[in-house]
């Protein structure tokens, strides 16, 4: 792995970070009882593991916001090994995706990119008469690491529409509120420029 990790930016079985705590198959460890910030919970579905136990997987991945489920299988209908059948696996990725308004579903690469923009961004705020500026920075390769990130930022509560806009991206928003305030929630690019939000009213 250490040879691998020379070469590769992450590993599914190596992925050392500070903010991760990482669960291969054989740990049965609570994802949920992790105090950092991410948790990578590997599960690998053997031939005979049955489908609600991956079901549940799913589901607790849905009640904690910071686990990261990894899902390894290596065959389906008997090419690989312990394959699963397709009709049981199409079943699975249909409950997954009855989950798709609570749950992020990407590849390897993507969630990694992410977790490390995230843990490694700069968020600088101005605010000034009738507008918001906002610096989203890191100083990772931007090559490698230009997915757009979520950011939550508070308005003041009589914006009844917002207008984001960054680069050649302009969002139009309608605000939301929680126990702190007004917010408008949206995704911004890293390095991509002045992130401006103003009143459309």
């Amino acid at each position: 792995m250490e040879y691998a990790l020379r070469i590769h930016e992450a590993l599914r079985n190596r992925m050392p970070e500070p903010f991760l705590e990482e669960l291969n198959r054989w740990n049965d460890m609570d994802p949920g009882a992790s105090d950092k910030t991410y948790v990578q919970w590997q599960r690998g579905a053997l031939a005979d593991t049955p489908l609600d136990l991956m079901k549940s997987w799913i589901d607790v991945v849905a009640q904690n916001n910071n686990v990261w489920l990894v899902l390894v299988f290596h065959g389906v209908d008997g090419v690989g090994w312990e394959a699963k059948p397709h009709e049981e696996l199409d079943e699975y990725f249909s409950y997954i995706k009855d989950y798709e308004d609570r749950l992020w579903v990407d590849t390897f690469g993507n969630v990694t990119r992410y977790m490390r923009e995230r843990m490694n961004g700069n968020v600088q705020t101005r605010v000034g008469d009738g507008s918001i500026t906002i610096e989203l920075t890191h100083i990772l390769d931007p090559e490698m690491y230009s997915l757009p990130l979520t950011l939550r930022t508070y308005v003041d509560n009589d914006w009844r529409r917002v207008v984001v806009h960054q680069g050649t991206q302009e969002m139009q928003l309608v605000p939301d509120k929680d126990a702190r305030g007004t917010y408008v929630q949206y995704q911004a690019v890293p390095n991509g420029g002045t992130i401006t939000i103003r009143s459309a009213r």
